[in-house]
């Protein structure tokens, strides 16, 4: 008679929940992008960014951006399909302008942003006039 093998989960990063709430947040930040760097695994860094802003969400400690440079280079070079579902919750990463123009790029394709493309670029001009970077 043959034995089942056991089914094990693996992780798919190297933190455990217990690290991933009681590490102090500039320890967890580097941490990830440490992580990212070996990697490159922008699914998950997203996720475990989401992980330290619940946090800031339940606890004490003041997070507000957690690791803000790395989510703004990840959304700003290659945004992947499966990070659309959590781009919202990173909206007090970018500019008005930066996030009208992310909002364009991940959701062009999309038949609701087609014809409210229009609309969000003469916006971002107008602002880009108001202050004059424009000439």
């Amino acid at each position: 008679m043959k034995r089942k093998k056991a089914v094990t989960t693996m992780q798919e990063h190297p933190f455990t929940a217990k690290q991933l709430f009681s590490l102090k947040p500039q320890t967890l930040e580097k941490r990830i992008t440490l992580y990212y760097q070996v990697s490159k695994n922008k699914n998950c860094v997203i996720k475990l960014v989401r992980v330290l802003q619940i946090r800031d969400q339940l606890g004490k400690e003041a997070l507000k951006t957690p690791c803000r440079e790395l989510i703004r280079t990840l959304y700003i070079d290659a945004p992947t399909s499966s990070m659309k579902r959590y781009f919202y919750y990173f909206r007090e990463y970018f500019s008005l302008a930066e996030w009208a123009l992310l909002l364009l790029h991940i959701f062009s394709k999309q038949l609701v942003f087609r014809n409210w493309k229009t609309v969000i670029i003469q916006k971002i001009y107008r602002e880009i006039r108001y202050y004059g970077t424009v000439p």
